[in-house]
């Protein structure tokens, strides 16, 4: 797509026809005559005017640009500790804001002059501002977008710095703010040659960075590799950059998305009849299907957001959630959207003069803590275990340089969300890394859970960053049960003989599971594998069984053995296991066996079904995710997907060729609405239906 920048770098392309004028005035955020307005303390828009078109030249005059940044390099989240908050005078949110604000972190207002700074004293005081938590830089600027002009902040080996990208706007007062901001509070600039702006990027605190597509087409002059290798440079980000949802606006991506939690992304959700319906699903989809830091896809949580509205324009300021409402009958829904969605934060609305491509978050910049105490950790999955404690590892740092308080490292768990229980994190040799255990637990339990630490400077911090309301939780998996029976006892073999047995595999779960067998000789603490079955699935209750004969070579030592089975994930974890001893003794069998082999199968699971069959799904209701199980008697193509009432098909969940015999497939419905739903299974020229409902 072609960018109102192609018209820079010395005025190399300074004839453009009028058709291609108008598209760039219409597709990237021109504000021309009959375009919205600001309001009446402001002389420039968010987007650009016509007359800002013919000076697109003058687009970072002003700025300096350096050398990346040194060391470690960590873009911090919205949602991360905050000591402060940015904002322009005069004002583009209400006074009221400002008060909220200022309750809890100090709140910096940028002011032409003193005059300026007076006018600005008196109305926080007149709006009952705490002034204990206001300061005050003199700068000109041009607009109050402090958002799109103000500071990147980084931490580079925990200690703070700024970024600062070309402001992408002809307007030099605002683009040195962040040179201005770095000189007053002695912090060091890193200006990077990259034309962006704040209200496209969001970032997840644990190395990733998203925006829109506008900044590809902003630097025509790099390639999308140079310009994700700037990021990486200066933010340490990898970068994932989206196409546009609409064809008109300013494309960025606070528009439509935010970040909620470092695996939870917020996405606008419009009318069907509105032109962007299609393309904010394609990115919804797209974004439900990448990979958060926390080794689990992105929760997609959409929020209604009808023509004229900016529900996701809002600003995350430590334990609060600021929102811009609108006075209409979508607001209560939005504000429950955020609640749901961030358990224990206090959700605030703000009315203002708001518009659906530019509202609260555009106006404001927060401030990290610039001496932040910083727990990284991945959320434990569900565990398969019920008989071993549960690894918490994470790495805590103190950017404030103080030691952390020892007794303060602690795992606070919950069980079935019954009393909260404590255990120590321990320190690993070496710097910032610390581990735990939750003790086990029965199969069938819940667990919540967060880390605490403190240090000497006087922080006190968890992870997830608020706590206990939205602990991180996981379950304890039911799993499969196995037995093994020899056919004597004890078993005393011949070198060159054979022992035969009966083993058992069952589910005693009331969902299906899928599960591995593998199973061999154990020999001075040395496995000799045997045999093995993967993807075994039993459906709620089955039991199946199977005879062998385990051949012994005549070379096989006079000793004693274990003979083992095992269930689980083969290359990962056990679930369960059993074993019997066996005693090889005497003399060789004449003419008896040479090697290790098995004889016989377990008979059922090796039985291939006669008949296509879509045996169900468990559970059914279900909450969240459901598994489908079906068999299929030859290998064949099939396709596996989910319809909604209306006959839309909503996913599909296999499609390619698959292999003879039992599967399963979980479905996670956690981003569809409650109600009924039809699942199909075409095989071959066999085809399925059954139903399932969905209850939240």
């Amino acid at each position: 797509m072609l960018s109102q920048y192609s018209m820079l770098k010395g005025n190399k392309m300074k004839k453009l026809i009028l058709p291609l004028l108008f598209l760039l005035v219409m597709a990237l955020g021109v504000y021309p005559a009959f375009a919205t307005q600001p309001s009446a303390d402001e002389s420039l828009p968010i987007g650009l005017t016509a007359e800002e078109m013919t000076r697109l030249d003058e687009i970072g005059i002003n700025h300096k640009a350096t050398e990346p940044p040194s060391g470690v390099i960590r873009n911090p989240a919205e949602w991360e500790p905050s000591e402060g908050v940015l904002v322009r005078w005069p004002l583009g949110i209400s006074v009221a804001i400002i008060a909220e604000m200022s309750e809890n972190v100090m709140v910096t207002t940028i002011c032409a002059n003193q005059s300026q700074e007076n006018s600005a004293r008196s109305a926080y005081i007149s709006g009952g501002v705490n002034m204990d938590n206001v300061q005050f830089i003199h700068a000109p600027t041009n607009t109050y977008w402090v958002r799109d002009y103000g500071p990147w902040f980084i931490f580079s080996d925990g200690n703070i710095g700024i970024v600062d990208p070309i402001y992408n706007r002809p307007r030099p007062d605002d683009d040195v703010i962040p040179q201005v901001i770095g000189e007053e509070w002695d912090i060091p600039v890193y200006g990077m040659d990259l034309i962006h702006t704040g209200g496209n990027h969001m970032s997840n605190g644990l190395g990733t960075s998203m925006s829109t597509r506008l900044v590809y087409d902003e630097n025509p002059d790099k390639t999308e590799t140079e310009v994700d290798s700037i990021m990486y440079a200066y933010l340490g980000n990898d970068y994932t950059v989206l196409d546009y949802v609409e064809n008109w606006g300013i494309h960025h991506i606070d528009c439509w998305a935010k970040f909620l939690s470092p695996a939870t992304i917020l996405v606008k959700d419009v009318p069907q009849s509105d032109p962007s319906y299609t393309r904010l699903n394609e990115r919804a989809d797209f974004l439900s299907q990448q990979m958060s830091p926390w080794g689990r896809p992105y929760t997609v949580v959409r929020v209604y957001c009808p023509s004229g509205t900016a529900y996701t324009n809002s600003l995350i300021l430590n334990d609060k959630v600021l929102v811009p409402i609108f006075n209409n009958s979508w607001d209560d829904e939005a504000l429950q959207t955020y609640q749901d969605a961030m358990p224990g934060y206090e959700v605030i609305g703000f009315t203002g003069s708001w518009l659906d491509d530019d509202a609260l978050h555009c106006r404001t910049m927060g401030v990290p803590d610039m001496q932040m105490l910083f727990i990284e950790h991945i959320p434990l999955k569900d565990q398969r275990s019920s008989t071993n404690d549960y690894l918490v590892e994470a790495n805590i740092y103190a950017y404030s340089g103080e030691s952390l308080i020892e007794d303060s490292l602690k795992i606070y768990y919950s069980v079935d969300d019954g009393l909260w229980q404590s255990s120590p994190l321990y320190s690993y040799p070496g710097p910032n890394a610390y581990y735990g255990y939750i003790p086990a637990q029965p199969s069938g339990s819940e667990v919540a859970y967060y880390l605490k630490a403190a240090d000497y400077s006087g922080r006190v911090e968890t992870h997830p960053f608020i706590g206990e309301p939205g602990a991180h939780r996981f379950n304890v998996l039911c799993t499969a049960d196995i037995s093994m029976t020899p056919d004597d006892n004890p078993v005393i073999v011949q070198p060159g003989g054979s022992f035969g047995f009966t083993g058992i595999i069952g589910n005693p779960c009331d969902t299906a599971i899928t599960t591995d067998i593998w199973y061999g000789v154990m020999y001075q603490d040395n496995f000799y594998q045997q045999g093995y079955y993967d993807d075994i699935t039993l459906t709620p209750g089955e039991y199946i069984q199977g005879h062998l004969t385990q051949n012994v070579p005549m070379y096989a030592p006079e000793d004693s053995y274990e003979y083992v089975a095992y269930c689980g994930e083969r290359s990962d974890t056990i679930d369960d296991s059993a074993y019997f001893e066996f005693t090889v003794s005497g003399s060789s069998v004449p003419g008896g066996f040479s090697e290790w082999a098995l004889e016989g199968n377990w008979i059922d699971m090796q039985n291939i079904p006669d008949t296509h069959n879509l045996i169900g799904c468990y559970p059914n209701p279900f909450n969240a995710a459901t598994t489908i199980a079906y068999e299929l008697p030859s290998d064949t193509k099939a396709t596996l997907e989910i319809y909604n009432l209306r006959g839309q098909k909503v996913v599909t969940l296999i499609d390619g060729y698959q292999q003879a015999g039992k599967h399963n497939i979980t479905w996670n419905a956690g981003n569809y609405s409650s109600g009924i739903y039809f699942y199909k299974l075409t095989a071959g020229n066999k085809t399925f239906t059954k139903r399932m409902t969905l209850l939240k």
